[in-house]
């Protein structure tokens, strides 16, 4: 990584924790799994899974801070000043991808720890919630790059956070046969994953590969709209 990316990454990091609004988006994932998790042990109710608030971790950090992030700085013509500056579009991009997807990370891992405490299945997991962080920051960015104006931004954001989040909680009470529709659906392949590792099964290869193809797609999708 270069000098000027590094850079310019800690400087969006520094942004993203001096806005109290962003701060609440990392925290807050953290704040309802733990709650929520504590009701469903005592209650004896099984739904709402771990994986599924790491799954929420990441939706919500990535989309929401990343799209109407980037939007705002279009608007405000900073995203402009960046590219007059030595650093290609690609690099800006991928400073900006990066910030979020650290507190991504970290707001999932608190997540994970504080419900599982530090166990041998941190370190798979800790693979596909970087595949998660990856591909909801690709989403926020695509969002960022697509919409115009911050306030559609902010309701196309939570529009795809809402569906992301709510077919990965309820697709388990759905019939079997809808299984191979909704595991085209990154959250799905992620929530799979992440629940076999706790069950002590391992990875899905399927879903792993599909997730691989997620960041391929998704990243072609950016270069192609960035140099549009």
């Amino acid at each position: 990584m270069s000098y000027q990316i590094w850079k310019l990454l800690k400087h969006e990091s520094k942004d993203i924790l001096r806005n109290p609004a962003t701060v609440i988006l990392i925290i807050l994932p953290i704040f309802m799994a733990k709650i929520i998790i504590t009701v469903v042990d005592k209650s004896g109710l099984d739904f709402m899974l771990l994986s599924t608030w790491i799954l929420f971790a990441q939706v919500m950090v990535g989309i929401m801070i990343t799209g109407p992030g980037l939007i705002e700085e279009r608007e405000s013509k900073t995203y402009d000043a960046l590219l007059i500056t030595p650093l290609s579009r690609g690099q800006i991009i991928t400073a900006k991808a990066g910030s979020v997807l650290v507190f991504s990370l970290l707001s999932q891992l608190i997540v994970y720890v504080l419900n599982q405490g530090l166990t041998m299945d941190l370190l798979p997991s800790l693979l596909y919630m970087l595949l998660g962080g990856i591909i909801f920051v690709q989403v926020g960015i695509i969002i960022g790059l697509k919409v115009s104006s911050s306030k559609n931004g902010s309701a196309i954001s939570s529009a795809f956070m809402v569906v992301f989040f709510l077919v990965a909680s309820v697709y388990g009470a759905l019939p079997e046969w809808t299984y191979p529709i909704f595991v085209i659906l990154p959250s799905i392949e992620i929530v799979q994953n992440l629940n076999s590792i706790l069950n002590g099964e391992g990875v899905l290869l399927l879903e792993s590969l599909l997730l691989l193809l997620w960041i391929v797609v998704l990243s072609l999708w950016i270069w192609k709209t960035g140099k549009a």
